[in-house]
């Protein structure tokens, strides 16, 4: 399974959010949308935590750092 980009899993965190926001669903898939919403939304939060972390070590370096090798 491909890894959806950051973007990529907020996009779909809009959308499901749209879905269930529209009142169309029964009961069955508003459940599954949200734990689908759940999940997505705890991937982007980890993503951002990563991103959040990385700046805060490049400001606080005053020394070029390869992340890569993390």
């Amino acid at each position: 399974m491909n890894k959806l980009t950051f973007e990529e899993n907020l996009e779909k965190l809009e959308k499901l959010v749209k879905k269930l926001e529209s009142g169309e669903n029964n009961l069955d898939e508003a459940v599954k949308l949200y734990h689908e919403g759940i999940v997505l939304a705890k991937e982007c939060h980890k993503e951002l935590k990563n991103a959040e972390e990385t700046i805060v070590k490049l400001m606080d370096s005053e020394e070029l750092v390869d992340f890569s090798k993390e």
